[in-house]
């Protein structure tokens, strides 16, 4: 897992001027103007308030506009001119922070937003403490930002409805686990306790119990975890034989989570598995085409019944699509799909293809034209020591 983790964020890392090089980013990145009837997407995971807040700053003070994403769909569809100025705030996963940092500045600001949810790891509880309450000394800040850190990162059903209810904030499908699925019995790390914090659970494909599917905070201590791709890929998806956990399950259990203060633990768990022929099948396309159909259809009956509003609008995990699932998304009633960098279109424009939306890393926010608009190269400075310093702490984002 780590070693994946790493690979990404290097390949990440060269993505970023290459890209810059081949006209892959809107105009407005490299310097340019902001067209009439163009309106970029951005892409936002975390928030933090410093830089957060500074966006929200910029927008306003150079007259952007947020759109919600009814008005953003009737743009696609030429059906409404787009207001000049016009943007798109998305939110992927339904993070802690967007409840305890981002909607506090949202509302103070009158910007709108789009949420898309990870409804099949989405809990009850009560609404966290905000940023508002430690700026009025009712809350401390430390706890608040470590929030995303610890077992519960993501937003409660009471805060989302909380948000619903205020109009200013969109909740869409980011489908019902946001899953992971293995591919091959190629061996790439094992289920630890790292792997139930934070998100980093979201980086470990599911684990089939022989009744059910398991996410990471379920997963026995030691699981073999195999080579891994989006469900909302093509990929079929393989079912290790359980007797191949068996052995390293047994010997973590042992010792508890103890065991992962060896420093060979990995290579200890290696070692049990290499005596273990790596057998298992995989699913049919039939079956994949009816996994991935749960995916697209339960998540939008889920965040329906919570928010009591219609669901439409689909973001693909990794930004992760292949034919069966772009053909399934329509048949459920999702009038758009968001992506990341589109091939050959830097920015979606009006009448173009709604179920390829391009967006724009929130890094590049400060990029449009505008009284104090940020230096490019800065930008890029902060991505890659951002990067680098992901890698150092074993961390990384996995959109």
């Amino acid at each position: 897992m780590p070693l994946r983790r790493l690979a990404r964020q290097a390949r990440e890392a060269w993505e970023v001027p290459r890209d810059l090089f081949l006209g892959r980013y809107p105009d407005f990145v490299t310097g340019g103007a902001l067209p009439k009837g163009h309106v970029p997407v951005f892409v936002f995971h975390s928030v933090e308030p410093q830089s957060f807040e500074r966006k929200l700053r910029y927008l306003a003070d150079n007259s952007y506009v947020t759109l919600s994403a009814e008005e953003y769909f009737q743009v696609l569809m030429r059906a409404r001119p787009a207001p000049d100025r016009a943007v798109v705030l998305t939110f992927d996963d339904g993070r802690g922070s967007l409840w305890s940092v981002g909607f506090p500045l949202m509302k103070r600001f009158g910007m709108k937003g789009i949420v898309f949810l990870v409804p099949g790891r989405t809990r009850l509880g009560p609404p966290a403490p905000t940023w508002d309450d430690v700026r009025d000394s009712r809350g401390a800040a430390e706890a608040l930002l470590a929030r995303e850190s610890k077992e519960a990162p993501f937003l409660s059903w009471q805060e989302i409805e909380a948000m619903a209810h205020s109009g200013l904030m969109d909740f869409e499908s980011h489908t019902l686990t946001h899953a992971r699925v293995h591919t091959s019995p190629q061996l790439a790390g094992f289920a630890s306790p790292a792997l139930r914090l934070g998100f980093a659970g979201m980086d470990v494909p599911l684990i089939h119990d022989g009744q059910r599917d398991l996410l990471a905070p379920e997963v026995p201590l030691g699981t073999p975890l195999f080579r891994s791709a989006a469900r909302t890929g093509e990929s079929l998806r393989f079912f290790e034989e359980p007797t191949l956990r068996r052995a390293c399950v047994e010997r973590v259990a042992e010792e508890g989570e103890g065991f992962f203060y060896r420093k060979d633990w990995e290579r200890q768990l290696r070692r049990l598995l290499a005596r273990i022929p790596l057998r298992g099948t995989s699913e049919s396309p039939a079956e994949r085409d009816l996994a991935i159909r749960r995916e697209l259809s339960e998540a939008k009956v889920l965040i329906e019944a919570h928010t009591g509003r219609p669901v439409h609008h689909l973001c693909y995990p990794w930004h992760t699509s292949g034919p069966t699932a772009q053909r399934i998304a329509r048949d459920v009633g999702y009038r758009t799909a968001f992506c990341g960098k589109v091939p050959g279109v830097p920015i979606t424009l009006p009448g173009g293809d709604p179920h390829a939306i391009a967006r724009v890393g929130e890094d590049y926010l400060e990029r449009l034209p505008g009284r104090g608009r940020a230096d490019l190269t800065a930008i890029l400075r902060l991505k890659w020591s951002r990067r680098l310093g992901a890698r150092a702490g074993g961390a990384g984002s996995h959109n």
